[in-house]
């Protein structure tokens, strides 16, 4: 029962994921094109942007106890009894980080924690990357390549959400503070636009990785 209910919630919440990522890159064009509103309006929808993002966040977060539970109770998995519990633990800990630095984003204590789970983010995508790559070489610490696979797409996934982040800074450097105050041209607008485009093919990559994250799950076809 305990599996099947874990196998359930890791499926719901890797369309959770799929599902956030489209409606955030909808309503982030929007807010791009919306250059016909007051300047206060346009930061009013772009906070609720932020605000909706957090549901991409929470997914992706959730996601890696609930794979590596998984993993464990099929045996394809080192990290079991207490490791396991450490997992479930630090992702916990990761989730509040996730959620501090968002309510505290516009504050000096929000830069800091974003430091801090920028760098959660670096360690996360080493982990994955290099354990993904040394179980496909040797059969450890994930013996099954398709899992072995998974584990390793994990790192290019939360690497596209830092890609994301990169290109959101750009807009608050280039474009978003004009917004804000009422006095953005079409200079401004057109940086707005260019940023968020260039952030929507990041988010195509994303989604094939999640897709092919999925595919091998379901599929196990090695």
């Amino acid at each position: 029962m305990a599996y099947s209910l874990v196998h359930w919630a890791h499926v719901l919440v890797m369309g959770y994921w799929l599902g956030s990522e489209l409606v955030i890159n909808a309503l982030t064009h929007y807010v791009t094109r919306a250059d016909s509103l007051p300047g206060a309006e346009r930061m009013k929808l772009w906070d609720f942007v932020l605000d909706v993002d957090q549901h991409v966040r929470n997914a992706m977060i959730m996601s890696v106890p609930l794979g590596l539970s998984l993993a464990a109770w099929m045996g394809l998995s080192p990290l079991t009894g207490g490791w396991l519990v450490l997992v479930w633990v630090l992702s916990i800990a990761w989730f509040w980080l996730m959620w501090a630095t968002h309510l505290q984003r516009k504050s000096p204590t929000g830069r800091r924690l974003a430091a801090w789970d920028w760098g959660v983010r670096y360690v996360l995508i080493a982990a994955f990357g290099l354990s993904g790559l040394v179980s496909l070489a040797t059969g450890w610490p994930f013996p099954s390549k398709w899992l072995a696979l998974k584990v390793l797409l994990v790192a290019p996934a939360i690497a596209c959400g830092l890609g994301v982040r990169h290109y959101i800074r750009l807009a608050y450097q280039q474009a978003l503070p004009a917004i804000a105050a009422d006095r953005a041209g079409p200079g401004e607008n057109a940086l707005f636009r260019s940023a968020m485009i260039r952030a929507t093919w990041v988010l195509v990559i994303l989604w094939t990785i999640l897709f092919t994250i999925g595919a091998l799950g379901a599929l196990k076809p090695f």
